[in-house]
């Protein structure tokens, strides 16, 4: 480089967990016409990913505004190792080091009229952990997670865990927030040590997009996540109320069901509706019995009882859940139910079912 006589420009740009520092060398007697107009856009290193995690491997690129790469020679290096050569070779792969440590990332091309420019890189992954809740009702030891469901709220959370090289981890309560709904910036609840939010959820059908950015405050380290809310429709199962050992949430029961009982008490869950508990006031059970309206229980309005003594034991059971303020809640559903202990009425339950 020491045979290049001419003009040394250098610029530092910083940009979420990437720093990018480019040098542009112009020999004068060949261009000088060209002056310095433009020359800070002469070379430019994209990522893919912008916000690598560990071990993740990275897609990097190269352009220029001013270089005709295609024709330019291009050496790539990580660490001081070359990773890539050759005549337009304008991108290159590498693979992200553990959490918080650089990787410096150099990239050099020569035009074939000598004209010459390097560029580079210095990569630290961060990681984010981003959760998605809702207050929506599940039962106890219910497995999957609360649905968000129209009228419910959204419940975000992130865990980030951004490290310095050479340094502690980073609290989270000194990071800036910035969340987005569907791309817009929703500011009222973005911010420094805004790592959890809580977000109406107001429509039916569709989902929403959800992203969150998080990043330090001299902005060197960054990180984004990001998440699907859809929207689903309150469900309504039926169980056993046993006597003995309360609701058997292990087992729903089906739309046709043979109960080798002649009385039992059933429990309807809704879930992922608007409510705190399985008795919310808020919620409105309608049950019905062979067509007949069941008054419901004051203590347990989620709950009814069927005697199939002296009865044929069929019970057709229909229940229709409504809100009293979110008109979206508006669920039905029908089972088939068969009381009896003797194994007569079972086999012609099961005849009537097929």
């Amino acid at each position: 480089m020491s045979t290049l006589r001419g003009v040394t420009v250098r610029y530092l740009i910083i940009t979420g967990s990437v720093i990018f520092l480019c040098t542009i060398l112009l020999p004068l007697r060949a261009h000088a016409q060209l002056g310095l107009l433009g020359i800070e856009r002469a070379l430019s290193i994209s990522l893919s990913p912008l916000h690598p995690s560990p071990g993740e491997t990275v897609e990097l690129a190269v352009k220029s505004s001013v270089l005709d790469l295609g024709t330019s020679t291009i050496l790539w290096r990580a660490n001081g190792k070359t990773i890539a050569q050759g005549v337009g070779v304008d991108s290159a792969q590498v693979t992200a080091g553990a959490l918080g440590v650089e990787t410096d990332i150099e990239v050099g091309v020569i035009a074939p009229d000598w004209v010459s420019a390097s560029g580079r890189a210095i990569i630290i992954p961060t990681e984010l952990d981003l959760l998605i809740d809702s207050d929506s009702y599940i039962p106890p030891f219910y497995r999957g997670r609360a649905l968000v469901s129209a009228g419910t709220t959204l419940e975000l959370s992130v865990i980030p865990r951004f490290k310095r090289p050479s340094g502690p981890l980073i609290a989270a309560s000194d990071l800036i927030y910035t969340w987005r709904r569907n791309g817009e910036v929703l500011g009222s609840i973005s911010g420094r040590g805004k790592s959890s939010v809580h977000i109406p959820f107001l429509h039916l059908y569709g989902a929403d997009n959800f992203s969150v950015e998080v990043r330090t405050q001299d902005g060197v380290l960054s990180g984004e996540a990001r998440v699907a809310a859809q929207s689903v429709e309150p469900m309504l199962a039926l169980y056993e109320d046993h006597p003995l050992y309360g609701i058997l949430y292990h087992r729903s029961l089906g739309a046709s069901t043979f109960i080798p009982e002649s009385e039992m008490t059933f429990a309807a869950v809704p879930y992922f509706s608007q409510a705190r508990s399985v008795n919310d006031p808020t919620l409105m059970y309608g049950w019905r019995v062979n067509g007949a309206l069941v008054p419901r229980s004051a203590s347990a309005p989620s709950e009814i009882t069927i005697n199939a003594t002296n009865s044929n034991g069929i019970a057709l059971i229909e229940l229709e859940l409504t809100h009293t303020s979110n008109f979206y809640t508006d669920v039905k559903r029908v089972w088939n139910i068969m009381l009896s202990s003797s194994e007569p009425l079972q086999d012609q339950f099961r005849n009537t079912t097929q």
